[in-house]
């Protein structure tokens, strides 16, 4: 009985693992393909692709952990009904905290991609990154309903 236990252990750890290993793949290959999106976007030259693509992949690297550290306190996971005042004015408070690191997020990069690309360029990042989720959002919705 216990070996049977043990093994069960050890493949739902094993499974667990490749499911974690099978999202950390997505989460790549997604950012691969918005990286290309935007770049084509963009219209780059040789010069500013080779400096944009490092620089976009870092950006996106560090909201992807901002992202991560707020996934924990998701507003819609939170039931409001037992929380008492204080508690719903600490959750507005990171809510608050969280939209402001985004802020500076955006504002830190906003500067670092002005160095290196017109700000007609800059200004169309933005754009394309929201071409870019309304697309994967489109390619979602359709494999949903098949």
């Amino acid at each position: 009985m216990k070996k049977i236990l043990v093994m069960a252990l050890f493949f739902l750890a094993g499974y667990g693992l490749a499911q974690s290993q099978g999202r950390e793949k997505l989460r790549e290959e997604i950012k691969k393909q918005q990286i290309e999106f935007v770049s084509s976007k963009l219209a780059l030259s040789a010069d500013e692709e080779s400096k944009f693509t490092p620089l976009y992949s870092k950006y996106l690297d560090e909201f992807e952990e901002l992202r991560i550290k707020q996934k924990t306190e998701k507003l819609e996971k939170v039931d409001l009904t037992f929380m008492s005042d204080a508690e719903c004015e600490k959750l507005m408070q990171e809510m608050i905290q969280y939209r402001e690191a985004e802020i500076a997020l955006i504002k830190k990069y906003n500067e670092e991609f002005k160095k290196i690309l017109p700000v007609k360029k800059v200004a169309m990042i933005y754009k394309a990154e929201h071409e870019f989720k309304k697309q994967v959002i489109k390619k979602f919705k359709s494999k949903r309903s098949k």
